[in-house]
């Protein structure tokens, strides 16, 4: 038996989790010149004014590396949306090894959607041709209610030593946040000049965390007769303070004419599950809510207690 708290109305949060993944697949200086001595100064101080590069840019003149391998047996991953800290994972090289092709692909969270970075290490890069088997490919499948995978096509650039690319995957695009979330079915082809092709896989799952109503059925409350000690249950009133001010969401930009249900299954202080259901249908703000909720702390207490509210 769970306690249920029902609370009433309240407004809008934050979010930007990052979360990221990946697959696999001395000359001698020359003697001093004065006459060259005041443009060189002049080129190290254009170099260091010029402002960071960014995404595969950082990359261009430099992408030699070559990758890990991922366990072709461990293809399965799960990367929680509000994760801050980056995080590069691996996935199967090709074939012929990871000199052959090798790849890194990342993850991140943005106020739009997610990011899909990919940073390979291939041999033989060839971009142009009417299909996979004539071109290197890297395609992301996201899994919709009905189980079916909508192809999006990353675009590649190619670079040094290999190629880059990203892709972002809209929340909407997204059809489920929390517990599994939604599956991301990613497919790279690596086409070589011989005419030989194979493809290699790697799933994600993106999540935000347990959902409200997973947490409360794997936390059955328990009562026990006659125990001594016991802290009293908390009011609905007590349980529902810290979402009674709406300052925690005011960020995640929720539009005065939607609608938002909270689910926060509570316990030891901590939410455990949260549910967020936004109408009309946004996964942006849902997620930023979400977010904000598991960041929340409540009044500390040893049983379950799901607190909702809608606002």
């Amino acid at each position: 038996m769970v306690r249920t708290r029902a609370l009433s109305g309240w407004p809008a949060l934050a979010l930007a989790a990052m979360v990221p993944l990946a697959a696999c697949g001395g000359n001698s200086a020359p003697p001093p010149s004065t006459a060259a001595a005041p443009k060189a100064a002049s080129s190290v101080a254009s170099a260091a004014a010029a402002p960071p590069k960014l995404g595969y840019q950082a990359h261009k003149e430099d992408h030699h590396e070559t990758h890990k391998c991922a366990d072709t047996d461990a293809k399965h991953q799960t990367y929680d949306l509000h994760d801050e800290t980056p995080d590069h994972h691996f996935a199967p090289c090709s074939g012929g090894g990871a000199h052959d092709y090798s790849a890194l692909i990342r993850f991140e969270a943005l106020d739009h959607g997610v990011r899909v970075h990919i940073k390979a290490r291939d041999d033989e890069v060839s971009l142009l041709g009417p299909d996979v088997k004539e071109r290197d490919r890297v395609m992301v499948h996201p899994k919709t209610p009905t189980g079916e995978a909508v192809a999006i096509e990353v675009p590649l650039t190619h670079i040094t030593g290999g190629y880059v690319g990203e892709k972002i995957i809209y929340w909407e695009e997204l059809h489920k946040l929390t517990d599994e979330g939604t599956r991301l079915e990613i497919s790279i082809y690596d086409h070589d000049a011989k005419g030989s092709h194979e493809e290699m896989k790697i799933s994600v799952a993106l999540s935000t965390g347990k959902s409200c109503e997973k947490a409360a059925d794997e936390n059955p409350q328990q009562i026990v007769m006659g125990k001594k000690n016991a802290r009293p249950d908390l009011t609905a009133a007590e349980l529902g303070k810290p979402m009674q001010s709406s300052a925690f969401m005011a960020s995640c930009g929720l539009d005065a004419k939607a609608n938002a249900e909270i689910c926060a299954a509570v316990k030891n202080g901590k939410p455990l599950g949260v549910s967020v259901k936004v109408a009309p249908a946004n996964n942006r703000v849902a997620a930023c809510i979400d977010r904000a909720v598991r960041r929340l702390s409540f009044p500390d207490s040893d049983k379950l207690d799901v607190v909702k509210t809608r606002f």
